[in-house]
C-alpha cells in the first residue's frame, strides 16, 4: 500500500491548442515537466474512491497501456456519462488524438511544485 499524489491536467494545460495532441506526445511532454504516468491500479483503486465524480466529466488514466489478448494497447478512464459511474478501458494507441479538452490523471512527485 502506498499514497500517491494525483494531479488532473487537461491537455490544453500541458501545451496543446486547437486540435489538442497524440497520445504518446501528451505522455512525453507531461514526463517531461515532471509528472510520471500512474501505475496501472490507479484507474480501478480511484474508480472506488472517487464517488462524487460530477456528471459529464471523464479522466483519462495517464498509464503504460496494458495489452489485450489481441495485442491492442488500452488504458483506463474513469467516467460519468450520466448513467452511473464506471471505469472504461479504451484504446490507447500512442498516434491517438485526444482533444485539448481531455482530462489526464497524473501522480506528482512530492519533489514538484505546480505553480496555479
Amino acid at each position: 500500500r502506498r499514497e500517491l499524489n494525483l494531479v488532473v491536467l487537461s491537455v490544453a494545460a500541458l501545451g496543446f491548442v486547437a486540435d489538442g495532441g497524440t497520445l504518446a506526445d501528451i505522455h512525453a511532454r507531461a514526463v517531461r515537466l515532471g509528472f510520471e504516468l500512474c501505475p496501472e491500479e490507479v484507474g480501478p483503486q480511484l474508480r472506488l474512491q472517487y464517488l462524487n465524480q460530477p456528471v459529464g466529466e471523464f479522466l483519462h488514466v495517464a498509464m503504460k497501456p496494458q495489452l489485450t489478448y489481441r495485442g491492442d494497447p488500452v488504458d483506463f478512464t474513469l467516467a460519468n456519462g450520466g448513467a452511473g459511474l464506471s471505469l472504461l478501458g479504451g484504446s490507447a494507441r500512442p498516434n491517438l488524438v485526444i482533444s485539448a479538452r481531455a482530462a489526464f490523471v497524473f501522480v506528482r512527485p512530492s519533489s514538484l511544485q505546480v505553480s496555479r
